[in-house]
């Protein structure tokens, strides 16, 4: 059999990179992958995991890399044949020739569908800059009138009133139901929205306990999104524990991680009010009590001058004309506009012999540095007998090894050019370095 001659030989390495441009342009982003687990494998010294993911038709390798694993509330190793949801990125692993997908996340088969469409909305009202930080109202500084809404049933209502009522007496909250779970949550959140924003309230709390993502889903809707992005006052998400998010904290004004943590930032100015306000008390009592001190010492003064006998009075008037006269003759105007002329002259002399130091200075630097450039110059070497070789293309030849025999070179001397054609070439000998 006839090999095509025309066809370039591969390395190993080039094919596996040319498989991997293909592999990339097949699936330029993150995909979903449902299988069952095989072959799970406990983290390993590096916090690695390793999985098989599998059905009836065909097995791909997995990895979980440690800075995922950790954000994975799982416990790994997954057991063998549970059902899972994959999401991560196809790629090759080219030491065993096969491809493989890296993790991001794993969610139990069929919870997947749902973060599909949290996804989905995201990037939707993300484009539509419903996330941009300069869109969002910035809270007022001391808040009198809360509005929360949350379910009567949940503990959210509980813990953000404690927390108010043991922070902040003086806030008075108005609570608003809504269901936050179920299928009615959505069309009922949204519309205790938008009766909040006709209380004219400084804030509105969004409160909800924690929960998987289905229980939290009524926030990732899109219905709810808008009624918080068009409400008039501004919205304070306080859904889920630290680690939940939803559509509702992304377009919110603000976002607290629980609700006893919308509480405290509710609050937080009234501490902060009392605080200075205490501050402030210490300082006018301290102001107070030093201007009565000098005030009592002044009348003291005063009273003791009152006491002394008048000759005593008219030498110390006397006295104070002295220092006044004193005070004049030194502040002369005539006084000080002469010893600002006497410095101004005896500045110009120094500045005028600095300048003339300077300027020999210089010049003895100019001309030696002008005496070493004419020493190095090419056309002062060219004269003691040095040439410049060029070969063509006007590069300058420097080693026997640019050129090869019968090659046109061109000599350049102190008064031309030489051409010339290259007959033999031979190595450096010792009598030439001793030239």
């Amino acid at each position: 059999m006839m090999l095509p001659l025309s066809e370039p030989v591969l390395t190993v390495g080039q094919l596996w990179r040319a498989l991997k441009v293909q592999l990339d342009r097949g699936f330029p982003t993150r995909v979903w992958v449902k299988g069952e687990v095989w072959k799970c494998k406990p983290p390993s010294s590096g916090g690695h995991v390793y999985f098989d993911l599998k059905d009836q038709q065909a097995q791909i390798a997995c990895v979980c890399w440690r800075s995922s694993v950790l954000n994975l509330r799982l416990h790994f190793p997954l057991d063998d044949g549970a059902c899972f949801e994959v999401y991560g990125r196809v790629t090759t692993y080219p030491q065993r020739s096969q491809y493989q997908l890296v993790v991001d996340d794993i969610v139990p088969a069929g919870r997947g569908e749902l973060y599909r469409r949290f996804e989905i909305l995201r990037d939707k009202l993300k484009a539509e800059g419903l996330f941009d930080d300069d869109r969002k109202r910035p809270l007022p500084s001391f808040m009198g009138h809360v509005a929360i809404i949350t379910s009567r049933d949940g503990a959210a209502l509980h813990d953000f009133v404690t927390t108010c009522r043991r922070r902040g007496s003086h806030v008075r909250i108005t609570f608003v139901h809504a269901a936050v779970q179920g299928d009615a949550a959505e069309a009922e959140l949204a519309r205790a929205i938008r009766f909040a924003g006709t209380l004219h309230a400084d804030a509105i709390v969004l409160a909800r306990g924690g929960g998987s993502i289905e229980d939290l889903w009524a926030f990732n809707t899109e219905a709810v999104a808008r009624a918080i992005v068009a409400c008039p006052t501004p919205i304070i998400s306080a859904v889920g524990h630290e680690t939940d998010f939803t559509i509702a904290d992304f377009v919110a004004d603000a976002r607290a991680a629980t609700p006893t943590a919308a509480a405290e930032l509710v609050t937080r100015e009234r501490a902060l009010l009392l605080a200075t306000i205490a501050t402030a008390r210490r300082r006018l009592a301290n102001a107070a009590a030093r201007i009565l001190t000098r005030s009592q010492e002044r009348l003291e003064r005063i009273d003791a001058t009152l006491r002394r006998p008048p000759q005593w009075i008219l030498l110390g008037y006397m006295q104070r004309l002295d220092e006044l006269v004193s005070f004049l003759e030194r502040s002369n105007p005539r006084r000080r506009l002469g010893d600002s002329a006497r410095r101004l002259s005896q500045g110009r002399t120094r500045v005028a012999a600095g300048v003339r130091r300077c300027l020999v200075s210089r010049t003895a630097r100019l001309n030696a540095l002008q005496a070493q450039l004419s020493t190095l110059a090419p056309q002062h070497t060219l004269r003691r007998g040095y040439a410049i070789v060029y070969g063509e293309g006007e590069q300058i030849i420097s080693a026997v090894g640019q050129v090869v025999v019968d090659d046109s070179i061109c000599v350049l001397v102190h008064d031309g050019r030489l051409r010339a054609a290259v007959k033999a070439k031979e190595p450096m000998r010792e009598q030439d370095i001793a030239r």
